[in-house]
């Protein structure tokens, strides 16, 4: 949901700004130390012990001034460790985008959080399926079908 938010506010923020009309960014591509952040499950809690992130962030204005913007989060060596010191991987992805249309005032946000926590030499003991969407019309969607939460974000 945080994720969803910032979308709408980066999105509006570019539009605030009044980007000039068929503004296409280059993607851009950032990495951050996840150490310690906390995947939180019906079970078990889950601490990164080491790892990042990677984000792939792309924005474009057509020339008629709608927008659009997605990002995709994938950890990249991420290393989990629950209460016991027993550790996990931390594979998946997270994907957000959205769009505003300019004439109509419409916008529509979707974010998907798909990550398992697996064991090492072992299966899968954990994820995270969260989708969310908000339609042009308002209406919000959240489908959560994992048993952990994915670590809040600042």
């Amino acid at each position: 949901m945080k994720r969803l938010l910032v979308g709408l506010l980066v999105a509006g923020g570019l539009l605030a700004v009044g980007l000039q009309p068929a503004l296409a960014s280059p993607a851009v591509h950032i990495e951050q130390d996840v150490t310690g952040a906390v995947f939180t499950c019906t079970d078990a809690t889950y601490t990164i012990v080491s790892g990042s992130i990677r984000l792939v962030l792309h924005e474009d204005v057509t020339a008629s001034g709608n927008m659009n913007v997605t990002g995709t989060l994938t950890p990249e060596h991420v290393v989990a460790q629950d209460e016991a010191g027993n550790l996990f991987d931390i594979v998946g992805a997270g994907w957000f985008g959205g769009s505003f249309n300019a004439n109509t005032g419409g916008a529509a946000f979707t974010d998907t959080e798909k990550f398992q926590i697996v064991q090492q030499g072992g299966g899968t003991v954990g994820s995270v399926n969260l989708t969310t969407h908000i339609s042009p019309n308002g209406d919000f969607k959240s489908f959560d079908f994992g048993n952990c939460a994915p670590p809040p974000e600042d």
